[in-house]
């Protein structure tokens, strides 16, 4: 399955959300901040699977989604514990 810039965004919109979701508490909420979170998580995920695993991102969407949401719940865990939130 091939994924355009747009579709990265999405997924990245889509992790960050969950990772808002799961996380609670007074971390950034709102679209923006799970974009942004979402898109750092992705971005570091689609690295890691092209560098380190050696697997093309792009075909396998549904682990980079999943990698994704998981990653997006650490940065939101870190900006709680760093007090980033306030």
């Amino acid at each position: 399955m091939d994924l355009t810039f747009v579709g990265w965004i999405v997924v990245g919109l889509i992790a960050g959300l969950f990772s808002a979701v799961v996380t609670g508490g007074r971390t950034p909420r709102g679209w923006i901040p799970s974009l942004i979170i979402g898109l750092i998580a992705a971005w570091l995920v689609g690295w890691l699977l092209v560098t380190v695993a050696h697997v093309d991102a792009i075909s396998s969407i549904w682990l980079s989604a999943l990698l994704a949401a998981g990653v997006a719940v650490v940065l939101r865990l870190l900006l709680k514990t760093f007090d980033f939130a306030d």
